[in-house]
């Protein structure tokens, strides 16, 4: 009798158990790691973004830098965190033991304002701040991180409308840093696309008409510059290999996930 009841509470206490880790692991899976950056670029449809993802169920644990604590309010952070205070991570590095909990709690990582020197750091492999520690140990762990490219890429409106792509050398430097984020698997998204992203459900891309339009194909030589590829409307632009493609252009295309095919 005895070795019945002890059966009996040890299969109980493992079924306890059982639930609680299921019930934990689904929690995980709708727990996003949201570390922001300072840059206003794309700040408001990022957080029209965070806020549809609370309205689904998931739970957000916000961190940001020492120089976004300007530019979203504590009440805002907190409604968005579910009620907890959300740190400024500063520019102190974590402890690895630290980094790894935060990690585990989450089922991915959410960047809704990629400033330009934390791509640059993060594209460098630089990890001097809780911040860039946390997405380096992301990357290190094969964690999905999904990211707004907003603040950061040549070809976003806000910075176009700003004048802020005056510098060439600049806007090849940011594409640079944005191609090498994609080629460590970072999910460059437009910040009102995050909920889209992150819930793996964004809109099919549209059909082109049939057959696609084409780009003129120049035979000696020319620029294809921003202009040229905002008016491009297929999914393949085909260019002699003599013709200069600026990285205005070329941030364009990509961000439209145009084909460049040199002939």
């Amino acid at each position: 009798m005895t070795a019945r009841l002890e059966t009996l509470i040890t299969r109980a206490l493992l079924d306890m158990l059982s639930d609680a880790i299921v019930a934990r692991l689904r929690l995980q899976q709708r727990s996003a790691l949201v570390l922001v950056s300072g840059t206003e670029l794309g700040l408001r449809p990022a957080l029209g973004s965070l806020a549809r993802l609370c309205a689904t169920g998931w739970r957000l644990e916000i961190r940001r830098t020492a120089d976004a604590s300007g530019l979203i309010g504590e009440e805002t952070l907190r409604e968005l965190a579910g009620g907890a205070k959300a740190p400024a991570a500063g520019d102190a590095a974590l402890a690895p033991r630290e980094i790894e909990t935060c990690l585990q709690r989450n089922a991915l990582v959410i960047v809704p304002t990629l400033s330009r020197p934390l791509a640059a750091r993060l594209a460098l492999g630089l990890s001097d701040g809780a911040v860039p520690g946390l997405l380096a140990g992301a990357l290190e762990r094969g964690v999905r991180i999904v990211a707004a490219r907003d603040g950061c890429c040549p070809a976003s409106r806000e910075r176009l409308a700003r004048g802020w792509n005056k510098s060439a050398a600049a806007e090849a430097q940011a594409a640079h840093h944005l191609g090498q984020l994609e080629t460590l698997g970072v999910e460059l998204v437009w910040a009102s696309q995050l909920d889209g992203a992150v819930a793996g459900g964004a809109a099919p891309a549209p059909v082109p008409p049939d057959p696609a339009p084409a780009a003129p194909e120049p035979r000696g030589g020319g620029v294809f510059g921003w202009a040229d590829a905002k008016a491009f409307e297929g999914e393949e632009v085909r260019l002699n290999r003599g013709v200069l493609v600026t990285p205005l252009a070329a941030e364009e295309l990509r961000a439209r996930h145009v084909r460049l095919v040199r002939v």
